[in-house]
């Protein structure tokens, strides 16, 4: 009678060591897609900077063509200027979306990575009922 209390005692550790274990691993996981998500905003803050940046050389490289060869009021610098804003309205909009696409993904396995874990140490819960019942039916 005294092993198979041990038995059940080490069984009850191990499962409860199990279940803190798998605890510990799905909050990593969660903190791992976290990080990734927080490179991401930092990549996407950077293109957009990118973009605008490019935008205002492009704006700047006609209007001083323009200064210099006498067409400053045209319609070929408004043209110009209007299409590299739309364009960049337009790159602006496209970054926006995978933002929000790489966020709503990222929300998504966090949420996966505590199921799993949820799941890890319910089963390991069960695990533990199942022996202590098995004890005790025996006993």
């Amino acid at each position: 009678m005294g092993i198979e209390i041990a038995l059940l005692a080490v069984a009850a550790t191990a499962t409860v060591a199990s279940a803190v274990e798998a605890n510990k691993a799905g909050q990593a996981q969660q903190e791992q897609y976290r990080a990734q998500q927080r490179k991401a905003d930092i990549q996407n803050v950077r293109s957009v900077r990118q973009q605008i940046r490019e935008a205002r050389l492009a704006e700047a490289s006609m209007t001083n063509i323009a200064a210099q060869t006498g067409g400053m009021g045209g319609s070929g610098l408004a043209g110009g200027v209007g299409s590299v804003g739309s364009q960049l309205g337009s790159n602006l909009n496209y970054m926006s979306d995978i933002a929000q696409e790489n966020t709503a993904i990222s929300n998504a396995a966090i949420s996966g990575a505590q199921a799993q874990s949820n799941a890890a140490v319910w089963g390991s819960i069960g695990q533990l009922s199942g022996t202590i019942f098995s004890a005790t039916r025996k006993a």
